[in-house]
């Protein structure tokens, strides 16, 4: 095995390794929602039970990212810059299911009248937690069956594709004359917390997009 391809195994193997770790996050964060949902009051011990495993899981990501870039420094020079730069595409990804989850301790949804919305923060996260399974299966196949991960990238970008019309008919539902009554600030929340899902499957999309051009290269 040549140095160069030796060198391109080891950095995707740590970068499958971070993206197994973005993944549970991703995962814990919608656990946290449905537990959220269901009774917040009710759910708030082992709701910080579930944030605290999920800053854990940040801090071993952050782990694998250090080993990457102090392993790895000369890799940009050998032309594997973009791999080394995709981990830190994937460590910017597990900031987003951590601050939404600190902003739904903000909401509150417990009102019979909110089951609405409810419903729609369900299916926005559980798209997310799709698409997000699919990022860890490609960067797997980058690794070991580089044959399907143009399919895979391709995939991902129905997903996003998908989230985004979810995301703009959860806006319109929020802006729609059957909400008139809604708290301006409690409207304003659940914007921004949605807001940060779009942007979170934007991230995954933009890491998709780089993979499909190391395909190329």
């Amino acid at each position: 095995m040549s140095s160069n391809r030796k060198l391109k195994e080891e950095i995707i193997s740590l970068l499958v390794e971070h993206s197994r770790i973005m993944y549970d996050v991703i995962s814990d964060m919608g656990v946290y929602y449905s537990a959220w949902a269901k009774d917040y009051e009710k759910n708030k011990e082992s709701l910080q039970k579930k944030k605290s495993k999920m800053q854990l899981s940040e801090e071993e990501a952050d782990e694998y990212k250090i080993k990457l870039i102090q392993n790895f420094a000369e890799a940009g020079t050998q032309g594997f810059g973009d791999y080394v730069d995709l981990i830190l595409r994937l460590d910017n990804v597990i900031n987003y299911p951590l601050e939404f989850v600190d902003m739904l301790n903000k909401i509150d949804l417990s009102a019979k009248k909110f089951k609405n919305i409810k419903t729609r923060y369900e299916r926005l996260i559980n798209q997310i937690m799709e698409m997000a399974n699919v990022l860890k299966q490609t960067l797997k196949n980058l690794r070991d069956n580089t044959d399907i991960v143009y399919e895979n990238t391709v995939k991902i970008h129905e997903f996003e594709n998908d989230i985004d019309t979810i995301y703009r008919q959860f806006l319109d539902y929020l802006y729609s004359t059957s909400n008139e009554e809604l708290d301006v600030r409690l409207l304003l929340r659940i914007r921004d917390s949605i807001v940060l899902l779009e942007q979170l499957a934007d991230r995954i999309h933009d890491i998709a997009d780089v993979i499909r051009v190391l395909l190329y290269q």
